[in-house]
């Protein structure tokens, strides 16, 4: 197929198709089904957005449509009317994110509930009475955490400056009343390939690192990820893969200029094939910024990646190490082949946990015991290194797991790594405020 096609609705032998054809970002085309042929039959109902991404579109009561869209990697609302492709209203919400298989509208009926979720909102459900006209929304019912009132905290989007002058986003969520003093404890965590985007959403680990250890959690957007759709994957992907590590080291350095942390208290993770290989990177090409660093599971050796499991399906976001054109730009970053201990009585690598399990694949758990390995070999020419170096291999899980026994280890995970972290960092539990 030349594009990807969507159907939304039909209004007699005319139907609408949410498209990327000739629309990067998306957009919603009517079709006059009866001459398919005739290529005045394709309109554009709803034109691309030069900037927002159209992420689904429903119909609704009677002449409605509700669209809804990414702009600077939030959901926004937006309700048309489904015969002449004009917008009519759009609804205001907080920083979050609304799916669509949480949306439940219908053309015969003029009822509109969703679901609303943000990074201080596990879920609120909205109700619209699409018959009147002020569109005004209501809530239904609200899933609330015991013992956290969000009202004493506050999610931001800060813009900054990647070190090719490229403004990337980030949410920083924290208490409202958070002194920049620089010693704050902050977790940094990011996605950047395959054109995956972090939205901002409801973790129980968010909440724990804000209340219960009064920490500051980031998230930015870095390149490869999609918050921008495929030209922002592109530009994070190949030859262009740099561009993401330095966007996530851009971050680090942002949080500590704006004084919200310092590098001994800053902390960050990557998980998965991408995200271990982004937190590993980022470790070796700058250790000065980060105080610890947890990488679950991840792509760590790039010059052997493609000979083990599924990873070799990887070479179409990374390029090939058997290829003399990619094999050198693959050196310059792989975090196996540049493990290298500062220099210096003062200087050396922050600590470090690596997650892995026995059977996991594509992300292969050689890489993790090679790349710890590596490191142990290296500490032994620096007595400066005091910070230590830790493997966690579990091999009783798997993914025919009962749902209890994954939930299980989720939290066994979580407790793990902030462990690791309030004894590395120093930091320190506060009060227990979620439950």
């Amino acid at each position: 197929m030349d594009a990807k096609y969507e159907f939304v609705a039909n209004n007699e032998h005319q139907f609408i198709f949410r498209t990327n054809n000739t629309a990067e970002n998306f957009k919603l085309i009517s079709i006059d089904i009866t001459n398919l042929q005739d290529p005045k039959s394709w309109k554009d109902l709803v034109p691309e957005n030069d900037k927002d991404i159209l992420k689904w579109a429903l119909a609704a009561h009677d002449n409605y449509m509700v669209l809804c869209y990414t702009r600077d990697v939030k959901n926004v609302l937006q309700l048309y009317e489904i015969t002449s492709g004009q917008m009519i209203h759009e609804f205001k919400l907080d920083i979050g994110m609304v799916g669509k298989d949480s949306c439940y509208c219908d053309r015969k009926s003029s009822h509109l509930v969703f679901l609303f979720k943000s990074p201080l909102i596990t879920g609120i459900n909205y109700h619209c009475d699409l018959s009147k006209p002020s569109f005004d929304l209501e809530i239904l019912n609200e899933a609330k955490v015991k013992n956290f009132d969000r009202e004493k905290f506050t999610v931001e989007q800060i813009f900054y400056s990647s070190k090719d002058g490229t403004k990337i986003p980030m949410f920083i969520i924290h208490k409202k009343d958070l002194k920049k003093d620089g010693n704050n404890f902050t977790y940094m965590f990011a996605v950047g390939d395959l054109g995956c985007s972090i939205f901002p959403y409801f973790t129980t680990s968010t909440t724990a690192i804000i209340s219960n250890f009064d920490g500051v959690y980031a998230m930015p957007s870095i390149r490869g990820g999609g918050a921008y759709g495929e030209k922002w994957h592109k530009a994070g992907m190949m030859e262009k893969k740099q561009n993401s590590f330095d966007d996530f080291i851009a971050a680090a350095e942002y949080l500590i200029e704006a004084k919200y942390t310092n590098s001994k208290l800053l902390a960050i993770e990557g998980g998965g094939a991408n995200g271990g290989l982004l937190a590993g990177a980022c470790l070796t090409q700058r250790p000065d910024l980060f105080g610890a660093v947890y990488v679950d599971e991840g792509t760590l050796d790039m010059l052997r990646f493609d000979k083990f499991t599924q990873q070799k399906v990887l070479v179409d976001e990374y390029g090939s190490p058997t290829d003399p054109n990619f094999f050198p730009l693959l050196r310059s970053y792989s975090p196996l082949h540049n493990i290298k201990i500062p220099e210096g009585c003062d200087k050396q690598y922050p600590a470090i946990m690596l997650y892995a399990t026995g059977l996991c694949d594509p992300d292969a758990p050689l890489h993790l015991l090679k790349f710890v390995a590596t490191l142990q070999y290296e500490a032994k020419k620096h007595p400066n290194q005091k910070n230590p170096f830790i493997l966690s291999m579990k091999t009783d899980t798997d993914d025919t797991s009962k749902s209890n026994k994954q939930d299980d280890h989720m939290f066994d995970d979580i407790i793990d790594m902030m462990s690791f972290f309030i004894i590395n960092l120093g930091i320190k539990f506060q009060s227990y405020v979620c439950q």
